[in-house]
């Protein structure tokens, strides 16, 4: 099993992170559908780097294994007075099944460790071929019925939580 890393997003990051994006493999399961230009990518770092009120309520960094970045994870509409988050997550990289579970119990436990969250949630679309693995560390909480258009059909988004057990 691979050695699973968390670490801040540079700008030599932008490139490769506009490649997976955009790819077949993450681009169905993100709730932005639109192919992301280099020029967006740099705005949305720019924004991440330097709004303060933007860092509020995002936390998102690189995953890497091995110490090679392989997919990026965090949190997004952070919540601090009811301490909970909005997971993003996704491993663009080949990588097992457990090694993207692993990665996700990472971001988790940042969630909890470091930010103190109570309540952490990951909203997936039905066919991310990744449920079940990211079910092996959280729980289904709700299905909610025909939420997002894809590829001429209506898919159901599914959302997974945990809460921090620790508190």
């Amino acid at each position: 099993m691979a050695e699973i890393s968390l670490r801040a997003i540079c700008n030599m990051d932008l490139s490769v992170m506009q490649y997976w994006r955009n790819s077949p493999k993450v681009m169905p399961y993100c709730r932005q559908y639109r192919e992301l230009s280099y020029e967006d990518m740099v705005e949305w770092f720019t924004k991440l780097a330097k709004d303060k009120d933007y860092n509020l309520v995002n936390d998102l960094f690189m995953i890497c294994m091995d110490c090679k970045p392989v997919g990026v994870g965090g949190f997004v509409r952070i919540d601090w007075r009811n301490r909970k988050g909005e997971i993003s997550f996704y491993v663009a990289e080949e990588a097992t099944k457990k090694d993207i579970a692993k990665a996700l119990s990472h971001v988790v436990e940042y969630g909890f460790k470091t930010l103190n969250m109570h309540k952490v949630y990951f909203p997936c679309y039905q066919k991310n071929p990744n449920i079940s693995t990211y079910e092996k560390v959280m729980k289904r909480e709700y299905t909610a019925k025909n939420e997002y258009y894809w590829d001429g059909e209506y898919l159901d988004r599914i959302v997974l939580v945990k809460y921090n057990e620790h508190l």
